[in-house]
């Protein structure tokens, strides 16, 4: 999930930086390793740099998930990972099956630089069970010279105009999230009435679609910045993507039902034998040079407050809408789903692919 096109604005961060913190090594009891299951393309050395440069002797192995879904199942399926990283809305269900260690954020030598609203989602029952680390918006992006006005609606992602050239995420809650804002359902409390109809509806739109991407950098992408996907379920990272190559002319909707937020967790596993390294290295994913290159080589947004103030660059001003105040007024931040829930709606989402 690399970017096709980096971006190499990182003087900003040096001038405000300097160089990174380093660690002492961890207790000699743990292991000198550690397993982090991941989305693709974070195991780049440039989205944990500082950990690297603190722990060069450490030994860093990644496995991945496609979705939160497949990141729960694997952890439930017994994985051997030591730190985990997840999205807004599954925080209970680690909590609730024993998969997780709580943080202590006395350790944590960069946690006064996260905002309190971050640390916040990172909490079940007043404790500090996550780290938040990467955010962003998830719009309608659309290309221009294909669509006639503004995109103004979700149900865009349903229209038969733009039939062979729509793309959905392949993700059951997000297909859930969609139909609940097209038609003003309550996300939390979806009937089975409900989840029958968004079935139909995304059954529907299944001949529409070009496909459902699963990497945002590996099969999306590159086909907004070819001009063969018109309309898509996007995060922001593809839009400035497509901006900073300015091949297609693009835009990316403000939908009178709101945009979505998503915030980017870390939990170290409760069968972890390496508690304390596990620490250190969730403690540098917000260290300033990691930290930065989230936002200016994926386009994502950092919990560190210290590296989003310090953004210049015009191209993720716009697409972090920095310079608009009322951007979180319409916006639907991603709540949290009972395990019956997500099951019923990852089922519906295997349902309409299998037809």
């Amino acid at each position: 999930m690399v970017p096709t096109r980096f971006r190499p604005a990182r003087a900003f961060l040096s001038l405000l930086f300097g160089a990174s913190l380093v660690l002492a090594a961890c207790s000699a009891s743990e292991p000198n390793k550690l397993l982090v299951l991941e989305w693709s393309g974070y195991e780049a050395p440039d989205f944990w740099t500082d950990f690297k440069t603190a722990s060069p002797d450490t030994a860093v192995t990644f496995e991945f998930g496609i979705s939160d879904a497949d990141i729960l199942g694997k952890m439930e399926g017994g994985s051997a990972a030591d730190v985990f990283h997840f999205y807004t809305g599954w925080q209970q269900f680690y909590v609730d099956e024993g998969l997780v260690r709580e943080i202590d954020t006395s350790k944590l030598t960069n946690w006064d630089k996260v905002p309190d609203s971050f640390k916040k989602l990172g909490q079940i029952n007043g404790k500090q069970y996550y780290l938040p680390w990467d955010w962003g918006f998830t719009s309608i992006l659309y290309n221009k010279d294909h669509v006639k006005g503004d995109i103004t609606s979700w149900d865009a992602l349903m229209d038969p105009a733009y039939a062979g050239h729509i793309s959905m995420w392949d993700d059951g809650p997000a297909a859930v999230s969609v139909s609940a804002y097209i038609h003003g359902w309550d996300e939390t409390k979806i009937t089975a009435e409900q989840l029958a109809q968004a079935q139909q509806e995304w059954t529907a739109q299944k001949p529409l679609n070009r496909h459902y991407w699963t990497g945002e950098y590996t099969d999306f992408c590159p086909e907004v910045i070819s001009g063969d996907i018109w309309v898509a379920y996007a995060w922001q990272g593809c839009y400035a993507t497509a901006l900073y190559d300015g091949t297609q002319n693009v835009a990316y909707a403000n939908p009178v039902e709101g945009r979505n937020s998503w915030v980017g967790l870390y939990g170290i596993s409760a069968k972890t034998d390496s508690y304390e390294l596990a620490l250190k290295f969730i403690d540098q994913k917000l260290a300033a040079l990691t930290c930065g290159n989230a936002v200016t080589l994926f386009y994502y947004g950092c919990a560190n407050q210290s590296v989003m103030d310090a953004v210049t660059d015009p191209i993720l001003i716009k697409a972090f809408a920095i310079n608009d105040p009322t951007i979180l007024e319409h916006t639907n931040f991603t709540p949290p789903v009972t395990a019956a829930q997500r099951d019923a709606w990852t089922a519906m989402w295997a349902t309409v692919k299998s037809q």
